[in-house]
């Protein structure tokens, strides 16, 4: 009986105790790919990570920042080139934030800061390099720019990943420009492969001209192979007309006489 006397008092103490502690302790739960900050008094106490924490409720805040891979883009800036010749150059920067009490303590906004530190880097290294390079891609612009913005960006907390060129635009004068001199160079290279082909030949030429001076019957060899290939076409007629010193079919002269013209069996059959 005493027992069931004090049982409205225990429920009433337990009510309250929930109630209270619904009142003084709340739960933070944190997503996967962010990160919460936790401040007692305006103070920074610890960073949460994704799960389910619980913390007291008078003076304690949060804040919470996205740890998540984006872009920066860095659209069509007017740089100059090391010949002080103007033209626009679109940029992109992949980032994450690796410390995100860095990333909201040490700057205002870290997407400008990053997005100032993306066209200076932009603008100084084009300043660098002349023109040429430049269109032509022989400098990567994206891994010089990338190894100086991420040395800045880290200093507020961000990762940069990578730094991309997208685009490189010329004015419309310099682009018929390049576009002729791209025409005469590849003119020019066409015309020097020609000269090299046609050296060549000659070198060819001169050679079998001097073995056959060397072997004359090597001419009679290549006379027999081009009977044999023109063998081949039906319906047609061929009449060569040799010299008795460069065909073994005349009969040779005497030692000091005439040369002896060939017999009618002799002459050359019709193909």
């Amino acid at each position: 009986m005493e027992l069931l006397r004090f049982f409205p008092l225990v429920v009433l103490v337990l009510i309250l105790g929930a109630l209270a502690y619904t009142l003084l302790v709340r739960q933070e739960i944190v997503p996967e790919g962010f990160a919460t900050l936790l401040y007692r008094k305006g103070r920074f106490v610890r960073v949460l990570t994704p799960g389910a924490h619980r913390m007291w409720r008078p003076g304690h805040t949060t804040q919470q920042v996205d740890m998540r891979e984006r872009s920066v883009t860095v659209p069509g800036q007017e740089v100059l080139s090391q010949e002080q010749v103007g033209l626009k150059v679109s940029v992109a920067a992949r980032f994450a934030v690796a410390a995100p009490e860095l990333a909201l303590h040490r700057v205002q906004n870290y997407l400008e800061a990053l997005y100032l530190a993306v066209q200076l880097a932009l603008r100084e290294e084009v300043a660098r390099h002349p023109l040429e390079e430049l269109v032509a891609g022989r400098v990567d612009l994206g891994q010089r720019m990338r190894e100086r913005v991420a040395e800045q960006a880290r200093a507020f907390g961000l990762s940069v990943e990578a730094v991309e060129v997208k685009d490189v635009m010329l004015p419309a004068d310099l682009r018929r420009a390049f576009a002729e001199a791209l025409k005469a160079r590849k003119e020019s290279q066409a015309r020097l492969e020609k000269a090299r082909g046609e050296s060549a030949a000659l070198r060819h030429l001169s050679n079998a001209a001097r073995m056959v001076d060397q072997n004359p019957s090597l001419l009679n060899l290549r006379m027999l192979q081009t009977l044999e290939g023109a063998s081949t076409t039906s319906g047609h007629t061929f009449v060569l007309g040799v010299g008795p010193e460069l065909t073994p079919l005349a009969r040779r002269p005497p030692a000091g006489g005439t040369p002896v013209p060939p017999t009618e069996t002799d002459e050359p059959e019709p193909a």
